[in-house]
């Protein structure tokens, strides 16, 4: 650590160690991989040496930099296999790594597969000596230079592979929204599209391997079940998507990065694992989302909403919009919408329609444009969640969640969640267990079902539904979500099956 010790944590990291975990860093994570802070210089390349000014100065209680061959002088960010680095206009945008003999090399002879190793050695230190830890890992693929070993191309025909979508620039675009951007332009043999789009789907792959590497030592380690596992990408990427190259934009395709969240079943019922929210949430949601995940205040300071909610329940509401920045371009996100403000001017996309933009609308839809302006500059909010206590203050009867105010044998918490009058022996919660002809889902026909009502919209809860085949020793079975019908107001009907069936089974649900 240097310098003054802020009151106040500098990040989730600082806020996790200032708690009592252990926090690690490897690779390129606040931007450079050891930590410190680098100036621009034109060359960028080469030549580097160690910077005296940390970037993260209170967050990390180790750091580790150990990339052998490449060190600080090539950047292990551009590495090629045999220890160079990026040279401008010279190296090429992409490598296939292969030895003497061809035959492709080990995961480790690039920088992201010794991450990985480290990492490993890491987890197994933990595990030793039982400390609270976060392990920070920054791998550096798919960045350009889209370097990884043979094996991850021959996963690949490129001939196979999805091409750009959408192919050119939308239709009214303002100027300056749609640019190339300069950086594919620092290797050589970058004009070769198709090239390029294969080397990138190979580095995706040699990047999913690495993440593999290290979940399946927390399983091996048995430290799965009390580790929470966040993964997400700074930025999309355009390969040809509206005939262009990179990042520096704010289209959908630059700005759609990857986000996925695993957590104890406390959070994250195994029935709903797996599933992609839809809702709109933000990379700044991150930071508020493990300080609870942690049983931790949320500083006041942070912007940005935990996602827990969407994590019990994945058809829960996401955030009215998400801002993005990048220079002079600036955009707001909501489920339905893109507005672009460029130097003044807006353009809209239907993103309803079309899951990328396509044709600026602004012209036919003005109060659309008027009121998501309002937005630009904000981290937005989650839509219409509440919680129990907001509920409950209709009747002093509900003040107690275990109690049964009407008799009908579901708690009010309970009835809460799933949408019915606590007060009324009357209205009763949806719940049905039937047999039916699952042949039309490719499965048998006569199943057993489970199906129940539940709403999405509650902060501080979850209806979940658990199978066995055992009662007495109840041993939950993988669930098959079959169907999710909206019926309006946040509420849903839910529809499970047992993943496979015995000669009897046997559903429960699950209140948290």
């Amino acid at each position: 650590m240097s310098g003054t010790y802020p009151s106040e944590p500098e990040s989730w990291v600082d806020l996790l160690r200032r708690n009592g975990w252990y926090t690690v860093s490897m690779g390129k994570l606040s931007h450079e991989p050891d930590g410190y802070r680098w100036s621009y210089p034109g060359s960028y390349d080469y030549g580097r040496y160690k910077a005296n000014s940390a970037d993260m100065p209170f967050s990390w209680n180790e750091i580790v930099w150990d990339h052998g061959k490449w060190g600080a002088t090539w950047y292990p960010l551009f590495a090629y296999a045999d220890g160079t680095g990026r040279v401008r206009s010279v190296t090429p945008a992409y490598e296939a790594g292969v030895d003497a003999d061809g035959q492709s090399l080990a995961d480790d002879a690039y920088p992201d597969g010794q991450i990985t190793e480290a990492a490993i050695e890491k987890l197994r230190e933990f595990k030793d000596d039982d400390r609270r830890f976060c392990l920070a890992l920054g791998f550096f693929k798919p960045h350009l230079p889209f370097n990884a070993p043979k094996a991850y191309f021959d996963l690949y025909a490129a001939e196979g592979l999805p091409g750009p979508s959408p192919v050119t620039a939308p239709s009214g675009a303002l100027s300056g929204t749609v640019t190339n951007s300069g950086e594919v332009n620092s290797y050589s043999q970058q004009n070769d599209r198709a090239a390029l789009r294969h080397a990138y789907f190979a580095c995706v792959s040699y990047i999913d391997a690495q993440v593999g590497k290290v979940l399946d030592e927390l399983d091996r380690l048995g430290l799965s079940e009390n580790t929470v596992v966040v993964l997400w990408g700074d930025h999309g990427w355009c390969l040809d998507d509206y005939g262009v190259i990179g990042k520096h934009k704010v289209l959908e395709r630059s700005l759609h990065a990857p986000l996925i969240i695993r957590s104890p079943e406390m959070t994250n019922p195994t029935a709903f694992r797996g599933q992609q929210t839809t809702g709109v949430v933000s990379t700044i949601d991150i930071y508020p989302t493990i300080a609870e995940l942690c049983g931790l205040q949320t500083p006041e300071a942070v912007d940005g909403e935990s996602l827990v909610p969407m994590l019990r329940n994945p058809y829960a509401p996401g955030k009215n919009i998400a801002f993005s920045l990048f220079n002079n371009l600036s955009t707001v996100r909501s489920a339905d919408w893109r507005l672009i403000k460029v130097s003044g001017n807006y353009d809209l996309y239907d993103l309803a329609s079309f899951p990328y933009e396509v044709e600026d609308i602004s012209g036919e839809n003005p109060s659309v444009v008027s009121e998501l302006s309002t937005h630009i500059g904000q981290a937005g909010q989650r839509q219409e969640g509440i919680q129990y206590a907001d509920w409950a203050k209709q009747n002093a009867l509900l003040l107690e969640k275990g109690a049964d105010s009407d008799s009908d044998t579901f708690t009010n918490h309970q009835e809460y969640l799933m949408g019915t009058d606590a007060l009324s022996p009357l209205s009763r919660p949806g719940l049905e267990v039937s047999c039916e002809d699952l042949s039309g889902y490719g499965y048998g026909e006569q199943d057993i079902v489970i199906s129940y009502i539940a709403y999405t919209n509650r902060n501080d809860g979850v209806v979940a539904p658990s199978g066995s085949y055992d009662l007495k020793n109840w041993q939950s079975e993988d669930l098959t979500l079959l169907d999710v019908e909206e019926l309006g107001e946040h509420r849903y009907r839910f529809k499970f099956r047992h993943s496979a069936l015995g000669d009897k089974a046997f559903f429960r649900l699950w209140f948290e």
